[in-house]
């Protein structure tokens, strides 16, 4: 095989990483009474009167679910079934259907809006914990998140997604993910994380409807919200698809084109999948215009003019690791791995947090103005096990099934 001993090395340096990364959650974020605390300070405390938010809780319960699936250790699947436990309890609302965005640590609901970005995640977990160990219940658990999304926040005239909704279902105007509501009402980072988990629910749920679902978020990613002419994506969209903004993300659009091949893949339109890969691939090289050149790491924003928010986001790298690696195997162009393997020394270097011998997690960003903040938080509302672990997971698999072809 090309590159064995590269690949060889970037396979076992994930599953370290990947080890590492879910020790700090099972060794300072786990509460024995339910769930996983709030936040962990960089000095591997628990915050433990933090609140919990909706996002990390659920994103825990997809990072172990997957962990156990392919890494197959009791004690992944154990941490999963506790954060769907809690799930189950504590966010999931009884009356109204959906689930809250944050609890407090008690359990009782400190902000109980409804935004289909989080709820995705209960589904993408749901539905992953379901693959990993055949858990009916989590299956079941992500379908009615579902349901309740297609009952409640889909767009029936335009197709597509709204972003916010009161506790009974009302629509809200605003959205954490528009930064002014007169720049519209829908999301590609909703749409993103949509893709995402009903593409995994679709893999579990023989019901042709959410076959038919996954074809219409394909076709919303690469008629509504990809701009052809620049090979990003547009960050915020009107009820009618129109764009208000030229922002790019670098981050969300390199996510978005190896989400888009997971989609195709999973969905298995053959036409389609062909049709794509050049898009997915346009993408990525799009992207490039966002690294930068001396250390490997990705910036957080840009137009058309190149960068210009500066900020070295950890996310962000570890989805340019698996938006490089997937255009590597799509193309077989080895320039990808490179720039797959740079971003990785990027994050050895600037991202993953050691200090003498012990694994503290990622740090927030990588940027020298963001250095030398010693109370910075390893673990917070907003900071997961996700798109690490995830990109751990992503290039173990990866990387094996190559090995197994050879």
């Amino acid at each position: 095989m090309k590159n064995e001993s590269e690949l060889k090395n970037l396979y076992d340096w994930s599953i370290n990483e990947l080890k590492d990364i879910l020790g700090v959650y099972i060794k300072y974020a786990y509460d024995p009474d339910g769930g996983f605390y709030g936040a962990v300070t960089r000095g591997l405390e628990p915050v433990k009167d933090a609140d919990r938010g909706l996002v990390l809780c659920a994103r825990i319960l997809w990072t172990f679910a997957s962990a156990y699936r392919v890494l197959k250790d009791p004690e992944y699947l154990k941490m999963a079934e506790h954060a769907k436990s809690y799930i189950q309890k504590y966010f999931i609302d009884p009356k109204h259907g959906g689930a809250y965005w944050r609890l407090r640590a008690d359990g009782s609901p400190a902000d109980d809006t409804k935004y289909p970005y989080g709820i995705s995640f209960i589904i993408y977990g749901g539905a992953e914990l379901a693959r990993a160990g055949g858990d009916k219940d989590a299956a079941a658990m992500a379908r009615k998140m579902c349901d309740d999304l297609e009952a409640h926040a889909l767009d029936r005239a335009n197709g597509g997604y709204f972003e916010t909704f009161t506790r009974d279902w009302k629509r809200r105007g605003d959205s954490f993910n528009i930064k002014d509501p007169s720049l519209g009402s829908k999301a590609l980072n909703t749409h993103l994380h949509l893709i995402e988990s009903y593409t995994n629910l679709m893999r579990v749920d023989g019901d042709p409807v959410i076959y038919k679902k996954v074809g219409s978020l394909i076709d919303i990613m690469t008629t509504k919200l990809l701009d052809p002419g620049v090979h990003h994506y547009k960050p915020y969209m009107t009820d009618d698809w129109r764009a208000t903004d030229t922002l790019y993300s670098y981050g969300h659009d390199i996510e978005g084109a190896w989400l888009l091949t997971e989609a195709l893949e999973a969905y298995g339109d053959e036409e389609l999948i062909e049709r794509h890969r050049e898009t997915s691939v346009n993408i990525v090289k799009a992207c490039e215009a966002g690294l930068n050149p001396e250390t490997g790491g990705i910036y957080y924003e840009g137009g058309k003019d190149g960068p210009f928010e500066l900020m070295m986001s950890w996310w962000a790298q570890a989805e340019a690791v698996v938006g490089f690696f997937n255009a590597y195997q799509l193309t077989g162009n080895g320039r990808y791995l490179e720039l797959a393997l740079k971003t990785v020394e990027y994050i050895k270097k600037y991202l993953s947090d050691r200090e003498g011998g012990k694994f503290r997690e990622w740090l927030s960003r990588g940027d020298a103005g963001a250095n030398g903040h010693s109370d910075d938080l390893r673990v917070h509302i907003w900071k997961g096990p996700y798109h690490n672990g995830r990109m751990c997971l992503e290039l173990i698999e990866r990387i094996g099934k190559m090995s197994e072809k050879t």
